[in-house]
C-alpha cells in the first residue's frame, strides 16, 4: 500500500457522536450568519427561504471544519484516525506497505505502532532489539552479541561472526510457543527494521523438559534393570484354560484377566 493511495470508497464520517458535533457546530455558524444580515431580515430561527439557505451553508461549512480538525488531529499519533494509521504512522517504520501479520483491531494496531516507533527512536541496541521481539512473545528474551560470547571463551566463532548476535527465547517448562512460526516471521521483519544494517542474527528457541525418577523421592536416577522369565508349556496351557477363555481368532471377544497366578512350582 502506497502512502498516498486513494481510498477505494469515499471516507464519510457518521455516527451519533459525529452528528451531535455537526449539529452544535452548524447551529453556531447559522446564528453567526443570521447576525451578518441587514436589519430588514428579522427572522432569528429557521423558517423563511433565506434562513433555510443559510442553514444549508452552515451545515456544509461545519462538515468542512470538522474534516479539517480531524486532519489536524492526525498529526498527533495518539489521535490518528484508524483509516490513516499506515499513511500517517505506519510508513515511518514499515517500507513498501509490508506490515506484520497480526490479528490486531484498530486500537491494538495503533498501540502496536506507537510501541514500535518508541523502540525505533531509541536506536539500534541490544535492549531495543530485545524489546521489539518481546512485542510478539511472552517468553523471556535474551539478546547476546557474538563478540561478547567470543570474549567469554565460546567455541565455534571466528572473525566472520563479529557483527552477529543471538536472540534466545526461553520457553516455559514443557510448553511450545503459541503461533511461533507466524510470530517468527513478524520478529524477523521488525528486527530488519531495528537492527544495524551490517549485522546478522540467529533466533534460537530454548526448550526445557522435566525428569521425574521412578519412585525415588531424593531425585536421583536409578540405573537398574530387571528381567521376568516365564515358561508356559502345554500342561500350563491346559491347566490355566479358564484364564484365556473367550478368545477367538477374529478378536471380537474380550480377554478375561487372570489374577494371582502362582507359577512357583513350575521351576
Amino acid at each position: 500500500m502506497a502512502r498516498f493511495d486513494k481510498p477505494t470508497t469515499p471516507l464519510v464520517q457518521s455516527g451519533t457522536e459525529y452528528e451531535r458535533r455537526l449539529s452544535i457546530r452548524a447551529q453556531a455558524l447559522f446564528t453567526n450568519l443570521l447576525n451578518l444580515l441587514p436589519s430588514s431580515y428579522i427572522s432569528t430561527v429557521q423558517g423563511p427561504n433565506y434562513t433555510m439557505e443559510l442553514k444549508a451553508v452552515a451545515v456544509e461549512l461545519s462538515r468542512l471544519e470538522l474534516a479539517l480538525e480531524a486532519v489536524s488531529s492526525d498529526a498527533d499519533f495518539r489521535y490518528t484516525r484508524p483509516e490513516f494509521l499506515y499513511q500517517v504512522v505506519g510508513y515511518l517504520v514499515f517500507l513498501n506497505g509490508k506490515l506484520p501479520k497480526t490479528g490486531f483491531d484498530d486500537v491494538e494496531f495503533k498501540a502496536f505502532l506507537l510501541q514500535v516507533l518508541a523502540i525505533y527512536f531509541k536506536g539500534s541496541t541490544p535492549e531495543t532489539m530485545r524489546d521489539v521481539v518481546a512485542l510478539f512473545v511472552s517468553s523471556d528474551v535474551k539478546v547476546t552479541e557474538n563478540f561478547l560470547l567470543f570474549r567469554a571463551g565460546a567455541s565455534g566463532l571466528d572473525i566472520s561472526d563479529q557483527f552477529g548476535f543471538q536472540v534466545d527465547l526461553d520457553t516455559p517448562l514443557n510448553v511450545f510457543p503459541t503461533e511461533f512460526f507466524a510470530n517468527q516471521a513478524n520478529i524477523m521483519q521488525l528486527l530488519d527494521v531495528i537492527r544495524p544494517a551490517h549485522t546478522l542474527y540467529r533466533i534460537r528457541v530454548i526448550f526445557r523438559d522435566s525428569y521425574s525418577p521412578n519412585g525415588d523421592t531424593l531425585g536421583t536416577i536409578l540405573d537398574s534393570m530387571r528381567w521376568n522369565l516365564s515358561s508356559y508349556e502345554y500342561d500350563d496351557l491346559r491347566k490355566n484354560f479358564s484364564g484365556i477363555q473367550g478368545v477367538d481368532t477374529l478378536g471380537v471377544k474380550q480377554n478375561q484377566s487372570v489374577l494371582a497366578e502362582d507359577h512357583s512350582e513350575d521351576f
